[in-house]
């Protein structure tokens, strides 16, 4: 039995680990049309996450025509990441009931990064606070 589709909260900016988790239960919800795959590992570390989205079943996205949307490139841009997110919520939840997005899957492949630099991002979040006393001593 599929996994039901998460609900995202575009009223607020995801840290790392929440985004990370939130990407993986998309692709729980409908292995047929998202996989989660690791472009590569940020300077310090973390996770630069691609999500794949087409219809396996009409396709590898390697055989289809594809399109590129990334977001969050620099730092503080944390609003294309939320864009980012709602395309691809829009896209999974509307497969099969909105004839263009099911089109658009069944014959394409759509490659979403939704944070290019997790390590700018996770600056851009962190407790200013905190960041301050650290600087000031």
């Amino acid at each position: 039995m599929p996994t039901s589709l998460p609900t995202p909260h575009f009223d607020r900016f995801y840290r790392h680990p929440e985004l990370t988790a939130l990407l993986q239960a998309y692709a729980d919800a409908r292995p047929d049309l998202v996989q989660l795959q690791e472009l590569g590992k940020s300077h310090e570390g973390r996770p630069i996450w691609v999500v794949v989205l087409t219809n396996t079943a009409t396709g590898t996205d390697d055989d289809k025509p594809a399109i590129w949307v990334d977001g969050n490139i620099h730092a503080a841009e944390l609003t294309a990441s939320t864009a980012c997110l709602y395309w691809l919520h829009q896209l999974v939840q509307g497969y099969g009931s909105d004839a263009a997005i099911t089109e658009l899957l069944n014959t394409r492949a759509v490659y979403l990064v939704p944070r290019l630099n997790p390590d700018g991002a996770e600056l851009a979040l962190a407790d200013t606070r905190a960041r301050c006393s650290s600087l000031t001593g």
